[in-house]
């Protein structure tokens, strides 16, 4: 049940993103659609795979750095840490769709 939220929280995420796409392309604010693209194709895919992105950068530093390596399994602080991020930058996506289109 928990991966059918999962999808359908992803599936939200897209449209959101999709639809603010389409309303600064119809602002015709070129300058702040590619920055809005970056930002909307960076935070969704690391917000799904967060657990997965902190446990395989906890590996490899164990495997870089250890003598004895672990198997990477990620603390709260950097799995929350994370999430904090990556909806900073989802936000900050959304927030230069309400941008005027004079400023771009």
């Amino acid at each position: 049940m928990n991966r059918k939220k999962d999808r359908i929280f992803v599936l939200c995420q897209i449209l959101a993103a999709v639809f603010g796409g389409i309303m600064l392309a119809l602002k015709q604010n070129d300058v702040f659609l590619g920055l809005y693209i970056v930002c909307m194709a960076a935070s969704i895919p690391t917000m799904y795979f967060n657990y997965s992105l902190c446990k395989w950068g906890n590996r490899m530093h164990s495997a870089w750095n250890e003598k004895n390596p672990c198997d990477g399994e990620p603390s709260d602080y950097r799995i929350v840490l994370g999430k904090i991020g990556e909806w900073l930058v989802f936000l900050l996506g959304l927030a230069l769709v309400l941008l005027p289109s004079q400023l771009g």
